[in-house]
């Protein structure tokens, strides 16, 4: 399933997946060689390519409370994120260099990434933190299961838990998924509520299919659910 808001259809999005998927091979390949993680992989994030060219390193989080930075020439670990009390769920390597961490015991962690040191522990989700989004101007906003998706809110209030949030690329946008069945619109700079997009008949898990989810045009979102159902939402 798919929701998008409006716009006009943009390209082959598989050429978008491909990438994500050599990341996620890579990242099986390294962590079985190096024994890395004790448990699943949940998440990861490549280092931003303006802060290194070459694109070499990227982080893996994972379900022993850890998240750790791999170089992919070295083939190796080089740092491990430690202080989590419970499985990552989620992670993003920001542009302005830091990482940023959350997990099922609710807080978000940001990480300094030349020592792996914790510059920054944020608290106020009721429930585990599910995702992470950045803006370009490096907000952050978050899905929990608490059903607050942080400070927005809507006259067709969030029931179930908000799995999933992402910018558009302009950052102008938020989309977050919910297992209320809806993908909504929200303003990602006053955080007012747009709209509402019904129509799976089972939980959104995500806004996005593997890497498919705002188009480069910023006009499309795509969701993906429970139902295997996808649907593209344009004005």
């Amino acid at each position: 399933m798919l929701g998008s808001s409006d716009g006009k259809p943009s390209g082959n999005p598989l050429v978008a997946v491909f990438p994500y998927i050599r990341a996620y091979l890579m990242i099986f390949i390294y962590v079985r060689g190096e024994r890395g993680h004790k448990q699943w992989i949940t998440a990861i994030s490549w280092e931003p390519v303006h802060l290194n060219a070459p694109c070499r390193r990227f982080v893996s989080a994972s379900g022993d409370h850890d998240a750790r930075i791999w170089d992919v020439s070295l083939r190796k670990c080089v740092i491990c994120l430690t202080g989590h009390t419970d499985a990552i769920t989620c992670v993003k390597w920001g542009g302005d260099g830091v990482i940023y961490t959350g997990s099922k015991d609710c807080t978000i962690k940001v990480w300094e990434t030349s020592q792996g040191k914790l510059i920054r522990e944020l608290k106020g989700h009721g429930n585990r933190v599910n995702s992470l989004a950045l803006s370009t101007e490096y907000v952050l906003r978050t899905g929990a299961f608490d059903h607050t998706g942080k400070t927005y809110s809507s006259p067709d209030e969030v029931k179930k838990p908000v799995n999933h949030v992402h910018f558009s690329p302009d950052g102008q946008w938020v989309a977050s998924a919910s297992f209320d069945r809806s993908v909504r619109l929200w303003n990602g700079v006053t955080g007012k509520f747009i709209a509402a997009f019904r129509g799976h008949i089972g939980r959104v898990y995500q806004i996005r299919v593997y890497a498919v989810d705002w188009s480069p045009d910023g006009e499309k979102v795509a969701s993906g659910g429970k139902d295997r159902v996808l649907k593209l939402w344009m004005g």
